[in-house]
């Protein structure tokens, strides 16, 4: 089991937090502990009315990860995640591919498709393309990562032999997306590395937009769908599965159980989990890094 470590979000956003002082230092503690990633989340314009329901400001994930980068030398760079229908693909190439040349080969790029209305309107993006326009970014990406000259007709774009350069130094980049539905599995199993299904319970669903998952028996009829999508088109590549855990409480909080958590990651690796996302926890960066080097202590060093 591998894990992943969440920039610790809010609303409004902690000012402490936004420093290029606090990224590195959350960095170095998280490559200090065992943390095997760093993870920022995208949310460019979200409306005022999300805000108030419980939803949160964030950083630019690849500026954030770039910070990240310069200050340690082993932590992978996961965007968890950004939302690919925002961005021109050629844009978003052209970012990742410096980041990842500039990391030394750090990157996984965590997507989605997204569910919020008033920001794909205030980013003047057509919400009921989402789809195609997700689809087609991930194959423009994977062109224009070759290095060589691009030919590719999009809904809003026409390359016409076309190059960006650098390449990234991963081929390929990996990407994992992020969702619970049987469309997101079958992306998955076709076009990417990795799966990140998120807990979702009932209440949450609808506003999400994607299935509900709050039991390993959920989340194991999930994989087996995967899993059986991947063998249909013929795929024998491993996928990273990238899930969390809130069984004995959140970590970082009071009355967190870390027995509880440490045997929940068991049964979670017995489907195939092989990386685990853990929230930052804290409303100082002490409490932050206090957080992080407890759950390196207490769950990373005791799974070894």
């Amino acid at each position: 089991m591998e894990f992943s470590l969440g920039y610790p979000n809010h609303h409004p956003l902690n000012l402490e937090f936004v420093s290029p002082d606090f990224v590195a230092e959350l960095a170095r503690v998280a490559e200090e502990s065992g943390f095997g990633a760093l993870y920022l989340t995208e949310h460019p314009m979200p409306s005022d009315r999300w805000l108030a329901a419980g939803g949160h400001d964030a950083l630019d994930p690849f500026i954030g990860l770039a910070f990240a980068a310069a200050a340690t030398t082993r932590l992978r760079l996961l965007t968890n995640l950004t939302v690919l229908p925002y961005r021109n693909p050629f844009v978003l190439a052209k970012t990742v591919s410096t980041l990842d040349r500039l990391s030394g080969g750090r990157v996984i790029l965590g997507v989605g498709t997204g569910y919020l209305k008033p920001e794909y309107f205030a980013l003047g993006v057509d919400f009921d393309e989402r789809n195609d326009l997700f689809d087609e970014s991930i194959d423009a990406c994977r062109q224009t990562w070759t290095g060589a000259s691009v030919t590719f007709e999009g809904r809003h774009f026409s390359a016409r032999g076309c190059t960006a350069w650098p390449p990234p130094v991963q081929d390929p980049v990996p990407i994992w997306i992020g969702g619970n539905s049987k469309l997101t599995r079958r992306r998955v199993a076709e076009k990417a590395q990795g799966w990140m299904p998120m807990p979702n319970p009932p209440a949450f669903a609808t506003a999400r937009r994607s299935a509900v998952l709050e039991t390993l028996e959920q989340l194991e009829e999930m994989l087996t769908y995967l899993r059986g999508h991947a063998a249909s088109v013929g795929r024998s590549a491993s996928i990273d599965i990238m899930y969390m855990s809130f069984e004995g409480g959140i970590p970082g909080e009071a009355g967190w159980d870390a027995d509880r958590h440490l045997a929940d990651l068991d049964a979670q690796a017995a489907l195939g989990v092989n990386w685990q996302a853990v929230n930052a926890v804290g409303d100082t960066p002490a409490e932050v890094f206090a957080m992080v080097r407890s759950y390196g202590e207490r769950v990373i060093s005791a799974i070894g």
